[in-house]
């Protein structure tokens, strides 16, 4: 009979979340999503009053995305 070991393969894997260079890893992760939202959020606000505008959210997409 085959036995399994007992050891799992996380218990070699030590986390460690003060090291530095997690701290760069979250900066930089942080630092790439702000450009995003930006755009996301000018695109909102653009959709929304477009949207207003025309009283019609597909009007509203069209123009915000350079439409004519």
């Amino acid at each position: 009979m085959i036995r399994m070991p007992k050891r799992t393969w996380m218990s070699g894997f030590k986390l460690n979340i003060h090291a530095p260079g997690t701290g760069f890893a979250l900066m930089l992760l942080a630092l790439t999503q702000v450009p995003v939202a930006i755009k996301t959020t000018a695109e909102i606000y653009c959709m929304e009053k477009l949207g207003q505008k025309y009283n019609s959210a597909v009007v509203a997409i069209i123009q915000c995305n350079g439409g004519k």
